[in-house]
């Protein structure tokens, strides 16, 4: 099997990823200033994106060497969505109260990991 294919849908599985978190964003944001309405949207749009992340460690490991870096690399996401709903429910329970802020926080990184799986940064070696 090529690895050409899997590695290219990683990357635009990726790429996608990146921009329904960058849409995430912009419907907390319009949730939090202007319209609290929008937390609705914000909800159901999780429910829609989330299972990106689901392909990416399979289409990391079908994609060759460096298999076991970019495997690794490609599970984050999927751990990054479940501990987003860890914080999110404990601070809405009241029991983490800086959970919604770290929430946030999770969720710039995991802009960064979806964007780094995107370019190809798992692929590249490292250099001394």
């Amino acid at each position: 099997m090529s690895t050409t294919l899997p590695r290219l849908a990683l990357r635009i599985l990726s790429a996608l990823f990146s921009l329904a978190v960058l849409i995430q964003f912009f419907i907390a944001g319009m949730a939090a200033v202007t319209n609290p309405e929008w937390w609705t949207y914000h909800s159901a749009w999780i429910g829609i994106f989330q299972w990106l992340v689901v392909p990416l460690p399979i289409l990391a490991f079908l994609g060759g060497r460096p298999r076991c870096r970019r495997t690794a690399f490609a599970t984050i996401p999927m751990v990054q969505v479940a501990l987003q709903y860890v914080l999110a429910h404990r601070a809405l329970e009241g029991r983490l109260t800086t959970g919604i802020g770290l929430h946030a926080v999770n969720g710039a990184l995991l802009l960064i990991v979806a964007t780094f799986l995107a370019i190809g940064c798992a692929d590249r070696k490292m250099s001394a």
